[in-house]
């Protein structure tokens, strides 16, 4: 059987990481949220999951209610702290079955950039996640770079990963009189709203030089590259447009030093498109859960998919294994 790593699957702390009040992200526990809850907190739960549905190893972050949003910042550093502890307890319990991602205090970027160095030499993470847009600052602002110097530095990915959008960017963009809010919300948050923003929050990073700055730096964007990878080659044409021009193409930057995930997208013009912009060494496998849960899909779709052995198995597991430094 082949083995298969995904890489954007999640958690939460049992007990809150502190009292404070958090910056509501997403209630995207479906139908039956004290279900996704259990997933979400208990372990041995996920080991049967992925057990049943052939799942060799989670990489798993905090994408939902996650200290990072807390609005106090003292708060969210030891909030933060608290929850990253808390992963590293379980991915000691089963170092075969789990990696983690660390959630870092974004409002105080020096802080950020020094939990990132606790978390991966005190407490053996493989990168972070940072979810949306930190208080409504992009993370191409000066003062971020820190975290990114860090990851350079110690030579482990950054996962973008998409958060709740603004309410003024919901009502002007995504709400109308010709239909409903609920349908609203629904287009401008999971059905594409947040993913636009997340893509953008690429695109930002790429055009500030970042990748001059650190050319080691590798991020990760979920959902086949939040749209991004369909407009490469417009983004080639624009950018080129402006002088001074960025020292390379826009999509150099981006097939270099950008991967994309599935996230439960099991669809085949979608991974179509992401292997031919991006070739088979910058795609990596996700279910996004327990927020879905594909079950069967999670191995057949892609031992079904229309691609060669060696290219399955970059995805699956080799790629993932390379870039999360995974034993």
């Amino acid at each position: 059987m082949r083995k298969i790593i995904t890489v954007e699957e999640h958690y939460e702390i049992p007990a809150p990481a502190t009292k404070g009040n958090f910056k509501t992200q997403v209630n995207a526990k479906g139908e039956n949220p004290s279900a996704v809850t259990q997933l979400l907190t208990d372990f041995d739960q996920k080991l049967k999951y992925m057990d049943k549905y052939g799942i060799t190893m989670q990489v798993i972050s905090n994408a939902g209610h996650s200290p990072q949003l807390l609005d106090d910042v003292k708060e969210s550093i030891a909030g933060c702290r608290k929850s990253n502890d808390f992963l590293a307890e379980q991915v000691k319990k089963h170092p075969d079955r789990f990696a983690g991602l660390a959630v870092l205090p974004v409002g105080d970027p020096d802080a950020a950039a020094e939990e990132l160095k606790r978390s991966i030499n005190e407490l053996g993470l493989s990168g972070a996640l940072i979810a949306g847009v930190p208080n409504g600052h992009f993370l191409d602002e000066p003062q971020y770079l820190p975290i990114f110097a860090e990851a350079e530095e110690l030579n482990v990915p950054l996962y973008l990963h998409p958060g709740m959008i603004s309410k003024a960017e919901r009502d002007l963009l995504y709400k109308s009189p010709s239909y409903s809010d609920k349908l609203g919300d629904m287009i401008g948050l999971a059905g594409w709203g947040w993913h636009i923003e997340s893509g953008t929050q690429m695109i930002r990073l790429i055009a500030s030089g970042l990748f001059d700055k650190y050319p080691n730096l590798h991020l990760v964007s979920g959902h086949w590259g939040e749209n991004v990878p369909n407009f490469l080659e417009r983004l080639d044409e624009f950018t080129g447009m402006v002088h001074p021009p960025l020292d390379r193409k826009f999509s150099d930057y981006y097939r270099d030093n950008v991967y994309v995930t599935a996230s439960g997208m099991f669809t085949e013009p979608q991974m179509t498109l992401a292997l031919s912009e991006m070739g088979p060494d910058h795609v990596l496998w996700a279910e996004d859960f327990p927020f879905l849960q594909r079950k069967e899909q999670v191995a057949d779709f892609l031992e079904n998919a229309k691609i060669d052995e060696e290219t399955k198995d970059k995805i699956s597991h080799q790629n993932s294994e390379k870039l999360f430094n995974l034993k």
